[in-house]
């Protein structure tokens, strides 16, 4: 058989050569096909996710805006709400105020009539006014271990707080740069001076004052006392008028309908809304998707069926070349060799025989090797 194709004429090698550029054609058409389709995978799988993605963000933004639409509703019921739980707090408060001038009354009047009397004796007994304050008291005629507390306070304020902060002060603005003998001296000097004169003061109010009309104070005293008892029980009256839960003492009932209207017609939006969402998931979401599935899929199932077709043609291409790929080598490399498969070679052998230098293949091979016609090509 080998020698009989080795006898063929020209004609053989021109179908050898049909056969191998149809194979290179098909390769070519393989490789472009394979190109396609995967751009075509590409573009595909992009549009599906343009679908998805429009779906996603118009029923997101659908949904916003009818959650907002409810929720504009609400803010403005709640303001309405808060506005009237002040109209309440108001009146609560304007009640309680009432109530704790009236319970306290008869304190707040014993009080100025305490002080009243406390005026008339130390005017009487010509005692400076200062003498009538809480404070004097506290520090010079201290009664309970409350005021004794508090006289060992100012005294510690006086005489040991205030020269302090006052050496500081000097140090720090005025002796910056002054000598660390002179601070020393300044920071001796300033606390015992501020010491001495308070002393000098308190002892003076002491002997002037206390020692002169001790009786008056000591009646005095009951007078303080009294306004102080007056004072705690006030106190408690407001204490426990403020902690009183019971709102039926107070007209309340006009602002507490207002409170549950508003309240009832909150809970009606809130319902609202949470039907109007309900329905919006269920059936507005399906309508969107359908709406948008409705407009765009027809192109994306062309683009499918497009794909499709070039994964036919694909095969149907694969399987083509296959078929020719299996008859070049059962027909034609078996008996001439795979070096002789290209179009360059298979030119120069039958130019060859064209030309008359052989008649037949075996020859034009023979020829093709004695003469070096393409060295690049027999590398």
């Amino acid at each position: 058989m080998a020698e009989n194709v080795f006898n063929e004429d020209v004609q053989f090698l021109i179908r050898v050569k049909e056969a191998v550029a149809e194979k290179d054609r098909l390769t070519e058409k393989t490789s472009q096909l394979k190109g396609t389709l995967k751009k075509q995978e590409k573009e595909l799988a992009a549009e599906e996710k343009s679908i998805q993605d429009e779906i996603s963000s118009t029923t997101k933004k659908r949904r916003g805006e009818v959650e907002d639409g409810f929720d504009k509703q609400i803010s403005a019921i709640k303001s309405r709400k808060k506005k009237a739980e002040s109209e309440k707090e108001k009146v609560l408060d304007a009640g309680r105020e009432s109530r704790i001038r009236e319970e306290s009354r008869e304190h707040v009047a014993d009080s100025k009539e305490a002080e009243k009397e406390l005026k008339k004796l130390f005017r009487k007994n010509k005692v400076p006014r200062f003498a009538r304050s809480k404070l004097f008291y506290v520090m010079f005629m201290p009664d309970g271990p409350v005021e004794f507390a508090m006289m060992i306070f100012c005294y510690l304020v006086l005489l040991a707080g205030i020269p302090t902060a006052v050496t500081l002060l000097v140090r720090n603005l005025c002796l910056k740069d002054a000598s660390d003998k002179t601070k020393s001296m300044v920071t001796v000097l300033i606390p015992a001076v501020l010491i001495v004169l308070f002393l000098l003061i308190i002892f003076c109010i002491y002997v002037k004052v206390k020692a002169r009309h001790r009786e008056t104070l000591r009646l005095g005293r009951k007078y303080r006392n009294m306004v102080s008892r007056n004072d705690r029980k006030i106190r408690e009256i407001k204490r426990d008028i403020e902690n009183d839960t019971d709102e039926s003492l107070y007209d309340l009932s006009e602002v507490n309908q207002k409170l549950e209207e508003i309240s009832a017609e909150e809970e009606a939006v809130r319902e609202q809304k949470a039907e109007a969402m309900k329905a919006f998931d269920e059936e507005t979401a399906v309508n969107i998707r359908n709406e948008i599935e409705s407009r765009r899929m027809p192109h994306f199932e062309e683009m499918k069926q497009t794909k499709e077709a070039t994964e036919r043609e694909m095969e149907e291409t694969e399987q083509a070349l296959q078929s020719k790929s299996l008859e070049i080598s059962q027909n034609y490399v078996s008996h001439i060799g795979e070096d002789y498969m290209r179009p360059d070679k298979l030119e120069d052998l039958i130019a060859i025989m064209q030309t008359g230098e052989a008649t037949t293949i075996s020859g034009a091979i023979a020829c093709y090797r004695s003469v070096d016609r393409n060295p690049g090509r027999n590398a």
